[in-house]
C-alpha cells in the first residue's frame, strides 16, 4: 500500500467531485488520508457538502453505502478505481 498526499487525492477526485476546490476553500470538505493499493485507491475525507457527479467516458459513480454517519461511494475516477470515504457528521 502507497500512502497518497492530499494534492494527490484531489487530483483523483477532481473529475468527479464538481465545485472540489470551492468547497475546499470554503472548509465544507477536508483531507483525512489516501492511499492506494493494486491500482485502486482509498480515500478519507470529512465533509458537511458534496457533489459527486459522473462527467466522461473515465469517470463513474458504481455504488453508494450509508451507515453511522458515514458514506462510501465506489467510484471510478479518470480511469482509476477506488472507494471514497466520507465522515459526514456536521462541519468538519
Amino acid at each position: 500500500m502507497t500512502e497518497l498526499s492530499e494534492a494527490q487525492a484531489w487530483e483523483i477526485l477532481k473529475p468527479v467531485c464538481r465545485e472540489l476546490f470551492e468547497l475546499v476553500n470554503e472548509k465544507m470538505l477536508t483531507f483525512v488520508s489516501a492511499s492506494e493499493s493494486s491500482g485502486a485507491f482509498s480515500i478519507h475525507l470529512k465533509s458537511s457538502r458534496l457533489h459527486f457527479a459522473s462527467r466522461g467516458f473515465k469517470d463513474s459513480i458504481g455504488d453508494v453505502e450509508y451507515g453511522d454517519g458515514r458514506l462510501r461511494i465506489g467510484l471510478r475516477a479518470g480511469g482509476r478505481p477506488g472507494n471514497v470515504f466520507v465522515d459526514l457528521a456536521g462541519q468538519p
